[in-house]
C-alpha cells in the first residue's frame, strides 16, 4: 500500500528541506554571538561578584567587571539571542494540517486521512527571514550600543569617586595644616603676639573644613552605591578606593571623530539594520497581492462492492488562497511606508543628537585639559608659594592672620579644582569614546589623527621625536 509520503509532490520536500536551511547571514549573526559569549561572559566572566576588585584595581579591571555581571547588559545580549531565535522561525513555512474524516453512514466512503501544507507566494518567505536577519542585526547593535552606555556609566563613576578619594585627601592635608596653623597661632597669642581673635578664627576655620571633610566622608558610600550598581556589586558594602591614573595625550579633532561616529557608532548601525528591516516589511507587503498556495494528498478507505473487502484511493489536492480584501492589504502597504520613514527619521534624529553629544564631550574635554594645564603648571605651584610665604611672615608678624587664612583656601580651592579638572578629562574622554562607538579595555580611549590613522607619525609625535 502506497503511503502519503508517496504522493507529495518533489515541491513540497524541496521547500521542507529550504526551511530547514541556515542561511549565510544568520550563520555570521550566530558566529558573532558566540564571539561575544566567549570574550564577555566566559572569558571575563567570575563566579565571585567581588573576586579581582580591591584597592589596586584599575579602571579596566571594573569594566570587565561590568561587562560580565551587569544584569542590564545581559538583558540586551538575550534579547539579541532571542532576535537570532526569530529567523529560523520566519522562513519556516506554517504546520502541516492532518485531519482524520470519518463517516457516520458509511455509503461509499469509510474514513478519509488528509494530509495539507501551505506554501507562501514566491518570495515571502526570503523576505520574512531577511527581515529577521536584519532584527537579529539590529539587535546584536543595540547589544554593543548598551554595551558603551555602561562603559560611559562605569567611566563616570569611577572617577567620580576616584574624585571622591582624592578631595578628601587634599582636605585631610590641608586640615592637619590648619592644626599646625592653630599651634602657631596658639604659642603667638600665648606670647602676646597676637589677639585672642585670631585664635577663634582660626578655630572656627578649622570647624569648617572639618565639616566639610565629614561631608566627603559622608559621600563616600552614595558614590560607592553608584559605582556597584552598575557592577552588579552588594550596593550598601562600600566598595575601596579605585586606583587611577591619567590617561596618556589624546588628539582630538572633530573632523576625524564624525567620521568614526559615521563609521563605528553601534547606535547607528542598529538604526541602519531597522531601516533594512523595514524595507523588507514593505516588499512583503507588496506581495500580500499574491495568493498562497495549498498542496495535500488524502487517503480514502471504502467499502467494498460485491462483499469484497475495503478498498482504498489516494488524491492529490491543490489550492491557493484568493486575496480580494484588497482595502486591508493597501492599509498594510501604507503602514509599512510609513514605519519605513519612521525609521529613517529616527536614525537622522540620532544622529544629529550624537554629533551635539560630540561636540558637547569635545569641548568638555578641552576645557578640562586647559584648566589642567592652567592650575597644574601655574595656579597651584603659585598658591603653594604663596601659603609658605604668608605661614613665615605670620610667624614673624609681618603678615596679618587674614592673609594667611585666604592663603589657605586659595591654596586648598586651586588643588580641588586641579582634580575637579583632572577627572573631567578622563569622563570626557569617556563620553567621547562612547559617541564614537570605540573603546579599548586594555587601555583608554585614544584618538589618532588621520595622519596617525595611515600609518604616518602625527605632528605632535614628529615634535616628539625631534
Amino acid at each position: 500500500m502506497k503511503t502519503l509520503a508517496t504522493w507529495l509532490p518533489p515541491a513540497v520536500a524541496a521547500a521542507l528541506i529550504a526551511a530547514g536551511c541556515v542561511s549565510a547571514p544568520e550563520k555570521d549573526l550566530h558566529a558573532r554571538h558566540d564571539d561575544t559569549q566567549r570574550a564577555v561572559y566566559v572569558a571575563s566572566g567570575s563566579t565571585d561578584a567581588k573576586e579581582g576588585l580591591d584597592g589596586n584595581s584599575t579602571l579596566d579591571a571594573y569594566l570587565q567587571h561590568a561587562f560580565s555581571h551587569s544584569p542590564g547588559l545581559r538583558s540586551a545580549f538575550d534579547r539579541w539571542k532571542a532576535a537570532l531565535e526569530r529567523i529560523p522561525q520566519a522562513r519556516s513555512l506554517d504546520d502541516p494540517t492532518l485531519s482524520f474524516e470519518y463517516f457516520v453512514e458509511q455509503i461509499g466512503t469509510r474514513y478519509q486521512t488528509s494530509l495539507t501544507q501551505m506554501f507562501p507566494a514566491f518570495g515571502k518567505l526570503a523576505l520574512r527571514e531577511s527581515r529577521a536577519a536584519a532584527e537579529a542585526e539590529a539587535a546584536m547593535h543595540t547589544f554593543e550600543a548598551e554595551r558603551l552606555t555602561l562603559f560611559d556609566h562605569v567611566v563616570k563613576a569611577f572617577y567620580e569617586y576616584y574624585y571622591l578619594f582624592r578631595a578628601t585627601q587634599v582636605t585631610d592635608e590641608n586640615l592637619r595644616l590648619l592644626a599646625d596653623l592653630e599651634q602657631v597661632v596658639t604659642t603667638r597669642y600665648k606670647a602676646g603676639l597676637a589677639p585672642f581673635a585670631d585664635l577663634v578664627k582660626m578655630q572656627v576655620e578649622k570647624d569648617r573644613l572639618a565639616n566639610e571633610l565629614g561631608t566627603l566622608r559622608d559621600e563616600r558610600a552614595a558614590r560607592s552605591a553608584v559605582l556597584a550598581a552598575l557592577l552588579n556589586l552588594p550596593v550598601y558594602d562600600v566598595l575601596p578606593w579605585p586606583k587611577a591614573s591619567p590617561s596618556g595625550p589624546a588628539i582630538v579633532e572633530l573632523g576625524v571623530l564624525d567620521d568614526l561616529l559615521a563609521d563605528l557608532n553601534p547606535e547607528l548601525k542598529a538604526a541602519e539594520s531597522m531601516i533594512a528591516a523595514e524595507q523588507y516589511r514593505e516588499k512583503l507587503g507588496r506581495k500580500s497581492y499574491l495568493p498562497d498556495f495549498m498542496l495535500g494528498a488524502s487517503w480514502m478507505v471504502m467499502p467494498g462492492m460485491d462483499g469484497r473487502g475495503d478498498e482504498s484511493d489516494v488524491g492529490l489536492m491543490a489550492g491557493i488562497t484568493v486575496p480580494i480584501w484588497w482595502g486591508k492589504y493597501r492599509a498594510e502597504i501604507r503602514e509599512a511606508g510609513a514605519m519605513l520613514r519612521a525609521a529613517v527619521n529616527d536614525r537622522d534624529n540620532m544622529r544629529n543628537m550624537l554629533k551635539a553629544e560630540l561636540s558637547m564631550a569635545i569641548f568638555k574635554f578641552r576645557d578640562a585639559e586647559r584648566r589642567i594645564g592652567l592650575f597644574a603648571t601655574s595656579l597651584v605651584p603659585k598658591a603653594a608659594q604663596a601659603l609658605e610665604v604668608a605661614k613665615q611672615e605670620f610667624s614673624t608678624g609681618k603678615a596679618d592672620f587674614m592673609t594667611l587664612i585666604d592663603a589657605q583656601r586659595t591654596h586648598l580651592d586651586f588643588r580641588l579644582m586641579l582634580e575637579r579638572a583632572t577627572a573631567d578629562r578622563e569622563i570626557a574622554l569617556g563620553e567621547i569614546g562612547c559617541c564614537i562607538g570605540k573603546y579599548d579595555l586594555g587601555n583608554n580611549p585614544r584618538v589618532l589623527s588621520p595622519a596617525s590613522r595611515k600609518g604616518t607619525p602625527s605632528k605632535e609625535e614628529e615634535g616628539k621625536d625631534n
